[in-house]
């Protein structure tokens, strides 16, 4: 590994630390300005492991959007709020579509999506009565629910990663596990956007967040070195 991915690594892990720190010590000026480095470092060694190969580009495109995705979430505002959610929109739509670039065989694409069916539909659910008891949210149910559809496919096609062949199954493990916590980040930030209390909740949804990013990052710079030209 060159010299500068140790010097990314090690940009990455301090900025990660302070915005962590940020958001535990609710240290907002310090959250927001580190919020963006994170990603942009991550972004950068992406490239370095390989991230412009064709069959990385989809996972790059992903990320880019999640940097979008991040900076719009600064201002705090509902217009700003509706531009991050449709960055990330679109940054899960890049993953899904990298991710099923090698189908999963027929039975456990069946199992993990009535698996994710079951998710999809308790997230309605749980959106619909939620806005109901928040006026001012039920015009972001348009929004809320594609948004959760598309979360939760981009968790069910990182699962079956694992079943994928050309997928190396550390790597797909990774995927699987980063998918996961996407899903749980964005989740958590869903449920304190819409009222219920979590003590801590930047702080969770900022780790989990970040230790998804890395991980996909990672697993899919390895896959895209074993197939260049996907």
């Amino acid at each position: 590994m060159p010299w500068s991915a140790y010097l990314l690594i090690a940009g990455l892990s301090l900025s990660a630390g302070l915005n962590w720190y940020g958001a535990w010590a609710q240290k907002l000026r310090l959250y927001y300005a580190t919020k963006p480095i994170v990603l942009l470092l991550l972004i950068a060694l992406f490239i370095l492991w390989g991230g412009t190969l064709p069959s990385a580009l989809p996972f790059l495109l992903g990320l880019g959007f999640s940097l979008l995705g991040d900076i719009c979430l600064i201002p705090r505002s509902q217009t700003w709020f509706l531009a991050g959610l449709i960055a990330f929109f679109a940054a899960h739509l890049f993953y899904i579509y990298a991710f099923n670039v090698i189908p999963a065989p027929p039975l456990p694409t069946a199992l993990v999506g009535a698996a994710a069916g079951l998710l999809l539909l308790a997230l309605s659910v749980y959106i619909l009565l939620k806005t109901a008891k928040k006026p001012e949210l039920k015009p972001m149910r348009r929004v809320f629910l594609p948004y959760a559809a598309a979360l939760v496919l981009m968790a069910a096609s990182g699962v079956l990663c694992v079943f994928r062949p050309g997928w190396p199954l550390p790597a797909a493990g990774m995927c699987a596990f980063g998918g996961l916590l996407f899903l749980i980040s964005d989740t958590m930030h869903a449920a304190d956007r819409m009222g219920k209390h979590i003590p801590r909740v930047k702080f969770w949804i900022i780790v989990t967040y970040h230790v998804a990013q890395f991980l996909i990052a990672l697993s899919a710079a390895r896959w895209a070195r074993l197939n260049p030209g996907l």
